[in-house]
């Protein structure tokens, strides 16, 4: 069996309105040899048989199922698992991916001998072109090597830490072992982060390639206070996540480079929680998530949450 040069993981979660779109815009693709892993996550509204039915009319379509709702992290991790691409790209359900994505993704990874390659995207809401572009606004760009250079875009957000709109190298995640961090919420913080400081070379190209639906979410109230509550807390067990990988990654033996790299991420993370908090109108609730951030004493996680329950 001929494997396929890339493969697209789509985890599929109650999308039922908008997983024929997504999954229509990969099947058009100019780029024809790729195999597409759909990861169905215990969806209840009809996406698994929308899956099943492409399943069986394409046979590029291969449909895995888990027995329950596990999150995004479990179900790119399964998908990255069960694919045979030389290169991997993730697709969110409810998005669309341009006709010559994976064309131009394809051909720029290949020229360049990148680890990674971006290309710019566009929001929606109602229909394609009706939101924001954002893209990297140079003719190219190659992020240069040395650490400090390399976060500077990360702390501004300039390179979006999702992980779809991106082409990566399977080998290059193999080696230094890069994957999802289970976690309920930013689950794509760390492996964003890891890809960036250790990928040879990263590539961003300015051309839009991807459609992001952009969908009500409020975060007002109770449901506002449960999300920082939660991103505090997942994103506090994630920094010890990343604080062990670096202890056993060769690239960053020292103490010291470990203690940047982990400030880097923590600035980046406590900018985001204050996101979060002025969203949902309870500045009160910054410090007691923010101790759970700062990772402290457990007793610092558990006064959070049991913070966020009490102002309910």
């Amino acid at each position: 069996m001929t494997m396929p040069e890339i493969s697209v993981i789509v985890p599929v979660y109650n999308v039922a309105p908008y997983l024929a779109a997504c999954l229509d815009s990969i099947l058009a693709q100019t780029f024809r040899d790729f195999e597409l892993i759909l990861i169905e996550d215990g969806s209840t509204d009809g996406s698994r048989e929308i899956a099943e039915a492409y399943a069986t009319k394409d046979a590029r379509v291969r449909l895995l199922k888990q027995r329950w709702n596990q999150g995004a992290a479990a179900s790119r991790n399964a998908g990255i698992a069960a694919s045979n691409g030389k290169y991997l790209v993730f697709v969110d359900a409810d998005d669309i991916l341009l006709t010559d994505g994976l064309s131009i993704l394809y051909r720029t990874i290949e020229n360049q001998q990148a680890d990674v390659v971006q290309a710019g995207y566009q929001t929606f809401k109602e229909k394609l072109g009706d939101g924001n572009i954002y893209r990297w606004t140079k003719e190219s760009g190659l992020l240069l090597n040395g650490f400090q250079k390399r976060t500077n875009y990360f702390l501004p957000v300039r390179i979006h830490i999702a992980p779809w709109c991106k082409l990566f190298r399977r080998t290059f995640l193999n080696q230094y072992h890069i994957e999802f961090y289970d976690m309920p919420t930013a689950e794509d913080v760390s492996f964003h982060f890891q890809c960036l400081l250790l990928a040879r070379r990263y590539v961003l190209l300015p051309d839009i390639l991807y459609h992001y639906r952009n969908r009500p979410n409020s975060v007002d109230g109770v449901r506002g206070l449960v999300r920082a509550e939660r991103y505090a807390v997942a994103t506090a067990r994630m920094m010890e996540h990343v604080t062990a990988w670096l202890q056993q990654e060769p690239a960053f033996r020292g103490e010291r480079l470990q203690r940047q790299i982990r400030n880097v991420l923590y600035t980046f993370c406590r900018n985001q929680l204050r996101h979060l908090v002025r969203d949902c109108g309870r500045e009160d609730v910054y410090d007691a998530c923010h101790r759970a951030l700062q990772g402290e004493p457990q007793d610092a996680l558990r006064d959070a949450m049991f913070y966020a329950q009490l102002q309910k």
